[in-house]
């Protein structure tokens, strides 16, 4: 009665929508002045389009959401109260308020355990209990937002009662100095046994908790589609704020969201990518401190040691603005 998931893995989500890389396309002309600029934002778009068409997702943009300042992929991964989980299969479901079915069949194998211990599908031939035990394969195989374990298996006892009613009906006969007699009674309380012995054995924490377990592990996923929370930048004076105070996001030449404390242009270093910058810090292209890409250092230290020390700026600013 345990069940076990046909598929062993959710299929690909797909990308990004073919109109967010368009989007991106646009944002990208308004933002770059160049002729180069201009083409390099014409041949993204165009490539996004294409991928998304395909049901692809472009490798340089793998993780670009934030959850709670983390990076992560969307389409592998969730963002939980507790902070990245993976999608399937997943650590630990107790950390997945949001979890879903898993795209799939439900395999289910009659009475007992798949690959295991197998029980009779009926009593005596003639109350059927394998009805019964699929459904309860399906319970226990269909994701469940809490632990529904216990109704599976109440309703697989109710079920296996119901089908020795229907087996061993009241049948009276008169017997002489006896009266009216149930010749069924013992054969359908002998079965209503034998069913409580099933339920019995599935409620076991030895052999029922960790095969609902199992099937529940391999018929969640820690969550479905949901939308990526991002900052993917823009032009300048029209940047969304990320969760610090007074930092915005701009996005990087790989294509990832990147929050950052707007710094003074002066003395920021050029770039190819943000391998050519200091170790937490990005290369990006659309600043208010010219077309070329430069390194812009973020608003935390993504290792987590903490907040990185910063002169006080002055002059034009990354974000448009202008300190004195």
């Amino acid at each position: 009665m345990k069940s076990k998931h046909m598929n062993g893995k959710p299929s690909r989500q797909p990308g990004p929508s073919a109109q967010a890389g368009f989007d991106d396309f646009v944002r990208s002309i308004g933002s770059q002045a160049t002729r180069r600029g201009v083409l390099k934002a014409s041949l993204y778009g165009v490539a996004t389009l294409c991928l998304n068409g395909l049901g692809l997702k472009h490798a340089f943009a793998a993780a670009s959401c934030l959850c709670d300042r983390e990076l992560y992929d969307s389409a592998t991964q969730c963002c939980t109260p507790t902070g990245v989980q993976t999608k399937y299969p997943a650590a630990d479901l107790a950390r997945c308020p949001n979890k879903t079915q898993v795209p799939g069949t439900i395999a289910v194998n009659g009475c007992g355990a798949a690959g295991g211990q197998s029980f009779p599908n009926s009593f005596f031939g003639t109350a059927s209990f394998l009805n019964c035990c699929n459904n309860h394969d399906t319970c226990y195989g269909t994701c469940h937002r809490d632990n529904a374990k216990n109704g599976c298996d109440g309703a697989m006892q109710s079920c296996m009662n119901a089908s020795c009613d229907a087996a061993y009906p009241p049948s009276f006969v008169d017997v002489p100095l006896v009266g009216r007699v149930d010749t069924n009674k013992i054969k359908r309380g002998t079965c209503h046994s034998t069913a409580s012995a099933y339920f019995a054995g599935v409620q076991t924490e030895r052999w029922g908790v960790p095969a609902y377990n199992a099937a529940q592990r391999g018929a969640c996923q820690c969550c479905g589609d949901e939308p990526c929370r991002t900052c993917p930048g823009g032009t300048c004076g029209a940047l969304p704020s990320c969760q610090d105070p007074g930092c915005v996001c701009f996005q990087t030449i790989e294509g990832t969201g990147f929050c950052h404390l707007p710094q003074s242009c002066s003395g920021l270093s050029s770039c190819a990518s943000s391998a050519n910058c200091p170790a937490g810090w990005a290369c990006v292209s659309v600043t208010c401190c010219g077309s070329s890409p430069i390194c812009i250092q973020p608003c935390f230290t993504v290792s987590g040691a903490g907040a990185q020390s910063r002169a006080r700026p002055t002059g034009p600013m990354t974000d448009g603005s202008y300190k004195n």
